[in-house]
């Protein structure tokens, strides 16, 4: 089973005294579409937004995808003012394969864009099992999931670019924040 639940998503701009929440329904108290778009491919694939996920009475959001290859994703495209945004979050991330083959990978991916929505470079929050294939390149940073529990991530995008020197940090317009749950290796 690959998993990925969040419980919040923010995107915020500091300023002096407020900040600016840039993310669409991050808390996922409302519907998720518009705001929100699902992917999937394969079967086994699904999202949902319920309470509970995280034994509190706010809404989460989960995105699974089981076995079988392909994957689940939501996402959302966020226009920033500059590369000195913030990124918070809660997720619980999830991810088990039979060993030999299949493999599979779960979590939060930052999409960094340019202003024609070409993605320049990703940095991933991931669990993934040991056959999974990715690795870190110029223009991917993965952070491990520190376990399968809630946990809590903060960021700062500008400086999350450094540890992707194939990225001109001065190209990016705008991120695309995905949760995604993909399996691979025809488990």
């Amino acid at each position: 089973m690959r998993r990925v639940a969040v419980l919040i998503v923010v995107l915020a701009v500091p300023a002096s005294a407020i900040a600016l929440e840039l993310v669409t329904n991050g808390a996922f108290e409302s519907d998720l579409a518009p705001a929100w778009k699902e992917d999937a491919l394969g079967a086994a694939a699904s999202v949902s937004r319920s309470t509970g996920y995280d034994g509190d009475p706010d809404y989460e959001v989960l995105v699974q995808k089981g076995t079988g290859n392909g994957h689940s994703t939501l996402s959302q495209i966020i226009v920033i003012p500059s590369v000195d945004v913030t990124v918070s979050l809660s997720t619980k991330i999830e991810v088990s394969a039979t060993s030999g083959g299949p493999w599979a990978g779960a979590g939060v991916a930052l999409h960094y864009e340019d202003s024609l929505g070409e993605t320049l470079g990703t940095t991933m929050i991931v669990g993934r099992t040991a056959d999974c294939p990715w690795v870190d390149t110029p223009t991917l940073h993965m952070i491990p999931a520190p376990d399968q529990e809630w946990n809590s991530v903060q960021l700062t995008v500008g400086d999350e670019l450094a540890n992707l020197p194939g990225v001109d940090m001065m190209a990016v317009h705008q991120i695309r924040v995905s949760l995604f749950g993909q399996v691979g290796g025809d488990c």
